[in-house]
């Protein structure tokens, strides 16, 4: 059932296919949707940044999510699961999470805060949207920052989730919309690791020595 071969590859492919409005900002959703937006922003010639959204795992499917959470603390949560998970369990999970969200902006971002976007388009980049809350999230969390646009680009979603997402923003874009149930991003991939900091962190510096990490571009 693969399609590509890895992340990047995916987004070569991506690359291909989309047309991305001269000002977009790409906002890669860490670790996996980098390689995929580091793709973009190299053949577009577009910025990337990070944006240090994750999702809230179940906690008997910790690979499936009931939720997402934002670097500021709020908490997105799938109506599905509403009953099955207390307020108190909830709490918890997303106080764990929040702390790795803020790690993360820490080692991927130096910690320090986004900026504004009035004039710009900005384009958030996931390896595949499952369940579509952490796109949600980052969607939400961005539009604080005044976008003129909102794009969500992705190799693969479920065509419900695409339709989800279109409230969400301005346009969603996937190469592959399944109708398969169960969905699984993973089995869209020949290579599907778990990304390391390091390999995230190789991938920002090749964008920072040609002008494109957005919290250093000038």
């Amino acid at each position: 059932m693969a399609i590509f071969r890895d992340r990047f590859q995916a987004g070569l492919e991506l690359s291909r296919r989309i047309e991305l409005p001269r000002n977009s900002v790409i906002f890669a959703i860490p670790r996996g949707g980098v390689p995929v937006g580091y793709a973009l922003a190299k053949e577009k010639r577009l910025p990337l940044d990070i944006i240090v959204v994750r999702k809230l795992p179940i906690p008997w499917n910790p690979e499936a999510g009931f939720g997402a959470i934002t670097l500021d603390g709020t908490i997105y949560l799938n109506p599905e699961f509403k009953g099955y998970l207390s307020r108190k369990t909830v709490n918890e999970i997303a106080k764990t999470v929040l702390k790795e969200v803020e790690r993360r902006n820490l080692v991927y971002r130096n910690g320090i805060g986004y900026r504004e976007l009035t004039g710009k388009t900005a384009v958030v980049v996931d390896d595949g949207f499952a369940s579509g809350y952490t796109a949600i999230a980052a969607a939400n969390f961005l539009k604080k920052l005044n976008p003129e646009k909102l794009y969500a680009v992705a190799p693969v979603c479920p065509v419900h989730t695409k339709e989800l997402l279109e409230n969400y923003y301005d346009g969603v874009y996937c190469l592959v919309e399944s109708r398969e149930l169960p969905f699984a991003v993973a089995s869209f991939y020949e290579d599907f690791h778990d990304l390391t900091d390091e390999e995230v962190l190789t991938y920002i510096e090749d964008l920072k020595r040609e002008n494109l990490f957005w919290p250093e571009v000038r």
